[in-house]
């Protein structure tokens, strides 16, 4: 196994253990696909109302969704994002050294307006999570992700200089046509701001 070792002199070394990674790609959709996945969306608001919310705790505040419908990964409209973002999972977990195949497993998408969020969560019983920006208006929120292991001990003191070591917070900006990838069990928010218009995205799971 590869892990990186910074020897400081003959008597000091660092090993810096269980890296976390986040892998994006841009531009994966050209803007016709965008749309095409915008009228996709528009649609299904208008069929199946307001998602089922309240098993978050956000509750009310909760973005509208289709989380527990499983219609979105069977439709035909989201098929060549589903393609292309299975693409970049691979080319993610290759990355990592995982060489295996991965599946869609199911997917939905979340509509945030002005002072909507979602608390931490993760995605039990899959591998890797996405999260492509469909629409992002000025001043909308990016992915808060929280340092593994953060809050069950004491941090550390007197930070003087920046480092991953005690970094407990890392987001991840917004930006339409970008897809995030991530480990499943890495736990993620998207914080409560105000801004005007609809935050789209669409998350995926895979396995």
């Amino acid at each position: 196994m590869t892990v990186k070792i910074s020897n400081l002199d003959d008597n000091k070394t660092v090993m810096d253990m269980f890296p976390v990674g986040m892998y994006a790609r841009h531009n994966i959709l050209n803007a016709e696909e965008n749309e095409i996945l915008m009228r996709k969306i528009q649609k299904m608001r208008e069929v199946f109302g307001v998602g089922n919310t309240e098993e978050w705790l956000s509750g009310k505040y909760s973005p509208d969704n289709c989380f527990k419908l499983s219609c979105l990964t069977e439709s035909l409209e989201f098929q060549p994002l589903i393609g292309k973002v299975t693409e970049a999972v691979h080319e993610c977990a290759r990355y990592y050294g995982s060489f295996g195949q991965y599946e869609c497993t199911n997917g939905w998408y979340n509509v945030y307006t002005s002072g909507r969020y979602q608390e931490f969560h993760v995605h039990p019983g899959n591998v890797f999570s996405a999260v492509y920006f469909v629409q992002v208006p000025d001043g909308a929120p990016g992915i808060t992700f929280k340092r593994p292991g953060f809050g069950s001990m004491m941090p550390p003191k007197d930070i003087q200089v920046e480092s991953p070591w005690h970094q407990e917070f890392m987001v991840a900006p917004p930006k339409e046509g970008t897809v995030v990838i991530f480990r499943s069990d890495l736990y993620h928010s998207v914080p409560p701001l105000t801004f005007d218009g609809e935050r789209v995205t669409i998350a995926l799971n895979f396995a």
